[in-house]
């Protein structure tokens, strides 16, 4: 008996050797991506945009509701009308698909995907503090909640519910974002410093994104590289954003973890001149793709940067997803695509609503 236990340790012990060695990442990679599949032919094409645009709200609510976003639609439609009705019904229709998706995964492919999706959790505690703050009722703060991270609807129904900001902050403690609140300190006062603790949030989840992602395999590599680069991105649009205000901050704006971009060099550059900024960035690999619109920034603003910048991104994703069709990148490739294709209706739903040209809205958009 002693030896069927010795050899069932001994070969647990070679198991975890193989392992920690051979490049494997656990999970149900064919199922998943050929389901992912299957909803990325449902995604709008680039032709239905220009179609949107030519719509009044009332015949984009109905367009929606003639698709995937049918049932969302049907079961609003007796309580909401015209934008509230598009805005609440693709929310849900995102929080469903992508919670669906989850469900679907399995081993640590379910754990890389559940903590990229947390990205939703710290835009809906964002939300929830943020209306808290300043006033709004719960109404008003769940129809901007998408629950389509870890925090289900009922959870965030339950923080809504809470009556104070430090019962809110209480609430999350044992979570990823107790940290956050933790690095602000006893003196911590949210009417003064919050947007300081909504950076905080970014940090601690970009940091813990990346301690999940382990680069073993090619494609968890990859996935790594993209968040990486969706770092930078991101850094880069502050960087624009600190240069054109010419703000100071007496804390950390700028993300660790880019792929190319230190912080510390991104904040020697919100001091330059437009030549200085653009010949500094010009070192970088994501200039080529942005130089057009840097260059023009002063006739079209940062915003047409950024949704070049963003741009840029969906085909890296949708590239990786070609190179590595059975890992986690399609499913990656697909969750930005649906959160960017959800972004593009609510925008042309918004600009109807304030009666936005329709070239202007085309300029928002990122196909």
């Amino acid at each position: 008996m002693a030896q069927v236990v010795s050899g069932e340790a001994d070969l647990r012990e070679y198991w975890r050797r193989f392992v920690a060695k051979v490049p494997y990442e656990s999970g149900n990679y064919p199922y998943v991506t050929a389901r992912v599949k299957a909803k990325k032919a449902s995604l709008y094409p680039e032709e239905t945009y220009p179609r949107l645009l030519q719509m009044e709200i009332p015949q984009i609510a109905r367009f929606l509701g003639e698709g995937a976003y049918k049932e969302e639609i049907v079961a609003l439609g007796a309580r909401l009308r015209h934008v509230d009705l598009i805005e609440r019904a693709t929310a849900d229709n995102l929080a469903a698909v992508f919670t669906r998706i989850i469900a679907m995964c399995e081993g640590r492919l379910r754990e890389m995907v559940a903590r990229y999706l947390e990205r939703w959790d710290v835009a809906n505690i964002k939300t929830i503090l943020r209306g808290k703050l300043y006033g709004a009722t719960a109404a008003e703060i769940e129809e901007d909640l998408v629950a389509a991270g870890s925090l289900d609807a009922d959870a965030l129904r339950n923080l809504i519910g809470l009556e104070t900001l430090e019962a809110v902050f209480g609430a999350l403690d044992g979570t990823i974002y107790e940290e956050a609140r933790r690095q602000m300190g006893e003196a911590f006062d949210p009417s003064k410093g919050f947007a300081a603790y909504e950076d905080a949030l970014a940090h601690v989840y970009y940091r813990r994104l990346l301690e999940e992602i382990q680069p073993r395999t090619e494609p968890s590599r990859l996935f790594r590289e993209f968040v990486r680069r969706e770092i930078d991105i991101l850094n880069v649009k502050t960087l624009l954003r600190v240069w054109q205000s010419k703000a100071e901050f007496d804390r950390p704006v700028f993300l660790q973890g880019g792929l190319e971009f230190e912080p510390e060099d991104l904040l020697a550059m919100t001091h330059l001149d437009l030549n200085g900024l653009l010949g500094r960035l010009s070192r970088y690999s994501l200039y080529e793709d942005i130089a057009t619109a840097l260059r023009a920034i002063g006739d079209h603003g940062v915003a047409h940067v950024e949704r070049t910048l963003e741009k840029s991104h969906l085909k890296a994703a949708s590239r990786y997803s070609h190179i590595h069709p059975l890992s986690v990148l399609p499913i990656l490739d697909f969750l930005a695509r649906k959160t960017r294709e959800v972004e593009n209706i609510r925008i042309i739903a918004r600009g109807k609503e304030h009666g936005i040209p329709v070239e202007a809205m085309k300029e928002l958009l990122v196909i």
